[in-house]
Parts: structure tokens; sequence; C-alpha cells
């Protein structure tokens, strides 16, 4: 990114003011970035060799809503696996067949960016259990049955709970849930990756009326 910076109040056009908790860029006063609207990351190369990322925390105005500022912060809200690609998936389902192991149908991608395909139940609960705070793990079908993308995903969040969104097609037909129990989740999951409709009532618990 372009260091530029603005003494006058007014940033140049197509760009905006920013704000950085911590990291290389934390004590910058006057720090432009391109928009709006502001990118939900920025990667910041390091002195010493690596990258530091920012992530989008809101954006906001002191005075002037003409004159946004975005906020960021190295503890920004947790950002999940990227869905694959039409391109992606088809790349996958070749390199499978080509090795001899049949249709690709699901795979599992974690925080670090491991991806599994058709991962086995054992492979599921080791990836599920091994969640730290503020990390997801992603499964998505890789499947072409009209629009739109089918996918689990969990994040385990800073409160021990589990975050689990569930889309079938579309962004409108996406859902999410929660619940503090790891067994409930992993259940779900894996009656999700078994293609098993009975997965969603293991995360919505006992109906009203029903004696456990």
């Amino acid at each position: 990114m372009e260091d530029v910076f603005d003494t006058t109040g007014r940033p140049p056009k197509g760009w905006m003011h920013a704000i950085f908790h911590g990291g290389p860029y934390g004590e910058d006063v006057g720090r432009c970035i391109p928009g709006p609207p502001a990118p939900e990351t920025l990667a910041v190369p390091l002195a010493e060799g690596g990258v530091h990322t920012y992530r989008l925390w809101t954006v906001g105005s002191w005075s002037d809503p003409d004159d946004p500022i975005a906020v960021y912060n190295p503890d920004g809200p947790p950002v999940p696996p990227s869905l694959l690609t039409g391109q992606e998936k088809e790349w996958l389902r070749d390199r499978h067949q080509k090795e001899g192991l049949g249709p690709l149908k699901l795979v599992a991608l974690d925080a670090g960016g491991r991806l599994v395909r058709d991962p086995d139940a054992p492979t599921i609960e080791t990836m599920l259990a091994g969640l730290q705070h503020r990390e997801h793990l992603l499964l998505q079908w890789l499947i072409d049955d009209g629009e739109g993308d089918w996918y689990l995903q969990v994040l385990f969040d800073e409160d021990d709970t589990y975050e689990v969104v569930h889309q079938a097609g579309t962004a409108a037909e996406r859902e999410g849930t929660r619940s503090a129990s790891l067994a409930a989740v992993r259940d779900a999951v894996l009656r999700w990756a078994a293609d098993q409709p009975s997965w969603r009532p293991v995360l919505e618990g006992p109906t009203a009326g029903d004696e456990s």
C-alpha cells in the first residue's frame, strides 16, 4: 500500500482516513487508505520479513459524515477460510479422479489453510477438536446443483461457544445458530457431512414439550 498521508483534514480523491491499533501503523497519524469503501483486510510487509494483517473493525466519523474513518485492529472479527471457486472445485475434482479416487464430494478447510479431500469422520472430529478461539472449520460440498454454495462453517468463539453457519444455495438461504456443546456441534457436523437430514435437530435441541 502506498504511503499516503493527509494533514489538511481532507484526504486525496479515492482515499480515506484510517486509524490502526497496534502493528507497524499503530503510531501513524493522518494515514490514508484506498476507499471508501474501506478494504476488509490490509496486509503490511514487515521490515524483518513476513506480513502484518490488519482487519477492518468499524467505519465511523469524528464530526463530518463525508469524511469516514476506518478503524483497523489486528484482533478484528475472525475471518473464515474462503470458499472454493468454481474453477478450484473443477481442478480438485479432476485431480481426485486422476488419482483413481473417484468423484470428489466434500472438502474441509481449517484456519491454517489446510484442505482435506473427502474427510472421514475421525478427521473431521480431529479438525473440530483442534479449533482454537477465533478459528473456523469450513466444510464445503463440491456439487453443481443450481446456484450458490453448500457449506457448513463452525467458529469457536472467545466465549467458548460454537457459531455454526449453514448455507444451502444462495446467501438468502444462509442461517446460523450457536451452541456451547462441542458434542452437539460434532454430532451435527458429522451428520451434515454424511448428508443426513437429521443434523439440524441436534443443534436445535429438544422442542417444547419433549421430555429428556
